[in-house]
């Protein structure tokens, strides 16, 4: 956390504010969420920002009467908001809409399915491409769902098309900041997904220029049989077994090269 201290009237005043994305409260990622979506210049994104998350009002940062080169250096302590999203901690838990609660996952998406990734991450990427919000509510609306027969680890419905697609036309009156939050907390996890599985998700000419779609169907495919089951069964595996399965058998497959076995 980063904090300061300012003395006003002759007392000492205290602050504090986040220093990292997983820092962030429910609150502050809300209001940051707001604030990125009235596209304003940076220096104004960052003044709100400071003025929010260290709790300052306007009218007391303008009686302190602190230098540039002070209200420089508050900016720069909130600049991780400007840089790699690491979002991982899911600290908007759940959402209500007309009565009715929607739960995320857990933090780093560890809970969900492969079978459930891989439908994330199509319509985040087509969401990126397109800028289509409808995408973005059928990311959130598979992300979010209401408590049903999920099991102790993961208390959401079970996956269902046409529950997702009814779910994201009411999204449509969820606040757009929720919706903003959402893909925040995705695209932070999913970063660390990426990084933490290096094997798998290696950088391909297609993705450095933009092309085509990175769709798990064909691993899914590939690597079903045998321990993991038949296709059905092995999208409904968790999302991280099934990566750290990938992983063994691939590096198995490199030692064998290796080897000269292949």
């Amino acid at each position: 956390m980063n904090r300061i201290s300012l003395v006003y009237n002759g007392k000492l005043r205290k602050f504090s504010a986040p220093s990292a994305w997983n820092e962030l409260s429910r609150k502050q990622l809300y209001y940051w969420c707001g604030i990125i979506r009235m596209r304003i210049p940076v220096e104004q994104a960052m003044q709100a920002a400071v003025m929010f998350f260290y709790g300052i009002s306007i009218g007391l940062l303008s009686r302190l009467n602190t230098s540039a080169a002070y209200d420089a250096q508050l900016r720069l302590s909130l600049d991780f908001l400007m840089g790699e999203n690491t979002l991982t901690k899911n600290v908007i838990g759940s959402v209500r809409l007309f009565f009715r609660r929607y739960h995320g996952p857990s933090n780093r998406l560890a809970n969900i399915s492969v079978g459930e990734y891989r439908r994330t991450e199509l319509y985040y990427q087509l969401y990126l491409k397109t800028g289509d919000q409808e995408l973005l509510r059928l990311l959130a609306a598979t992300l979010f769902r209401p408590a049903g027969k999920g099991g102790v680890e993961d208390i959401r419905e079970p996956v269902n098309e046409i529950r997702i697609n009814r779910r994201a036309r009411l999204f449509r009156w969820l606040n757009p900041n929720w919706l903003h939050a959402i893909l925040l907390y995705y695209e932070g996890c999913r970063g660390s997904i990426i990084k933490s599985h290096p094997k798998i998700f290696k950088p391909s000419k297609q993705a450095a220029e933009g092309n085509g779609l990175m769709d798990l169907e064909d691993q899914i495919l590939a690597y079903s049989g045998d321990k993991l089951g038949n296709f059905k069964d092995t999208v409904a595996i968790n999302l991280y077994v099934f990566l750290k399965h990938m992983t063994q058998r691939i590096e198995e497959y490199e030692r064998l090269q290796r080897k000269g076995k292949l």
